[in-house]
């Protein structure tokens, strides 16, 4: 049975069991690493590792199969990403009108049945569709997953919370290369296709077994569930932190599709290998105790520095007097980038109310994908015409600038959990602190 929150904070529901023995939990004691929580990890483990073993297979894949040019290959990769965004668009809204869990189940079913369709699909037109199907169903799966994440995290320890469950993220960038070139190298492409096909089995049989928050809005006739609006798509209220977000995938784009030719222009292509090595040991180890200081000293503690760390790994980049200026940008972005990332996630779920979670998470995907995805469309020229030295400077700065922007739109305010740490002026009722169920209207 699913919990069913009506637009109210979900945390003093949620620890039934604590008021079953007539004692409440402690603030930031409420259990973390509950069953679902670590099925929802998992299969955020399993989809982002599908993501990256095809995003890394599918070009050679087109090129061989197909007979595909270079941009024909490359668009076979990265239509995964064009059907995520656009399904991000309407997942915000109809993940919590269809239902969290029946969202997330039907969305790794066809999830599944697309990984099993490489295996049979035999025009390139067929693969570009599938691709675009199989984006979609993570654009509205992830969105279904990621918030009801956040209803699953006691809400006094979300960023601790959200670095746990993105630790998942950590190791899917060197798994999924790794496990794509060693496949399809020794037994061919089909045992790419059926290794993304069984884990992704995995996955939909966690979201069987998983218990997801429902949010249901209270007096919403069915038209007005079902009819899309344009507020329905994007949360205004997080849009600032979401372009923060935009602009810092931006700059890591830059990293993850141009580092190995500067690197290989500089006879320095050993160092960048070890910069993606050093950047998952990094970011896995700042993941598991950025988001406790998120947690008690509030979001700028997190922030400011990730995004201080983040501009000298950027810097080191756009230097690079040597090798180990590159294995050392490698750490910083770990370290900066990596913390960022879940940090931003819990920030703005404190921005809005329960049944707009999905919409702000959507969001933020929105505006990530977006950056990270269309970057290189506008970076590539410049590297073209002023060469990539002239690119990553561009870059560090556009990071001094998020940095800047972020200060401007929330680090200035100084909130800790959502609320400013400044006390109500006077004659003022002190703001709610989420341990009593609060009517929320858009």
């Amino acid at each position: 049975m699913h919990d069913t929150i009506t637009c109210v904070d979900q945390d003093t529901s949620r620890n039934a069991e604590g008021a079953d023995s007539g004692k409440r939990p402690e603030p930031g004691k409420e259990p973390l690493l509950t069953k679902d929580f670590i099925f929802a990890t998992c299969i955020n483990l399993i989809i982002t590792t599908t993501f990256f073993t095809l995003v890394t297979g599918l070009a050679v894949y087109a090129a061989s199969e197909f007979g595909a040019g270079e941009t024909a290959a490359g668009f076979a990769a990265s239509a995964f990403v064009v059907g995520a965004l656009a399904a991000r668009l309407f997942a915000g809204k109809y993940v919590n009108t269809l239902g969290r869990k029946v969202t997330l189940v039907t969305c790794l079913a066809i999830f599944t049945a697309a990984g099993l369709g490489y295996l049979v699909v035999d025009t390139f037109t067929g693969l570009i569709v599938l691709r675009i199907l199989h984006g979609m169903a993570l654009g509205f799966g992830q969105t279904a997953l990621t918030a009801s994440i956040f209803d699953i995290i006691p809400k006094s320890r979300r960023g601790e919370g959200s670095g746990y469950y993105l630790l998942a993220n950590s190791l899917p960038p060197a798994i999924g290369p790794l496990a794509a070139i060693q496949l399809s190298e020794r037994y061919g492409f089909d045992a790419m296709f059926w290794m993304v096909s069984i884990i992704s089995a995995v996955a939909l049989l966690l979201a069987v077994l998983i218990d997801t928050p429902e949010i249901k809005k209270p007096g919403a006739r069915l038209r007005d569930r079902l009819w899309l609006r344009p507020s329905d798509m994007i949360e205004p209220r997080v849009l600032a932190i979401a372009l923060v977000a935009s602009l810092v995938g931006v700059s890591f784009a830059s990293v993850m599709t141009f580092l190995n030719g500067y690197a290989r222009s500089m006879g320095m292509l050993d160092a960048a290998s070890v910069y993606f090595l050093v950047y998952a040991g990094c970011m896995l180890a700042t993941r598991l105790f950025t988001g406790k200081i998120q947690d008690r000293y509030g979001d700028n503690a997190v922030l400011a520095p990730s995004l201080v760390v983040f501009l000298a790994s950027m810097s080191l980049l756009a230097w690079s007097p040597g090798a180990w200026a590159i294995i050392l940008a490698g750490a910083l972005a770990g370290a900066g980038f990596g913390s960022m990332l879940p940090a931003l996630q819990a920030l703005i779920t404190f921005k809005v109310p329960s049944h707009r979670i999905s919409i702000a998470i959507s969001t933020f995907f929105i505006c990530m994908d977006s950056g990270f995805g269309f970057a290189p469309l506008f970076l590539g020229p410049v590297v073209e015409n002023f060469g990539y030295e002239a690119m990553y400077i561009g870059c560090t700065a556009l990071v001094f600038i998020t940095l800047v922007l972020y200060w401007v739109v929330h680090g200035r305010h100084n909130v800790r959990q959502g609320v400013a740490r400044r006390g109500p002026r006077k004659g003022q009722q002190p703001p709610q602190t989420g341990m009593m169920p609060q009517v929320t209207k858009d």
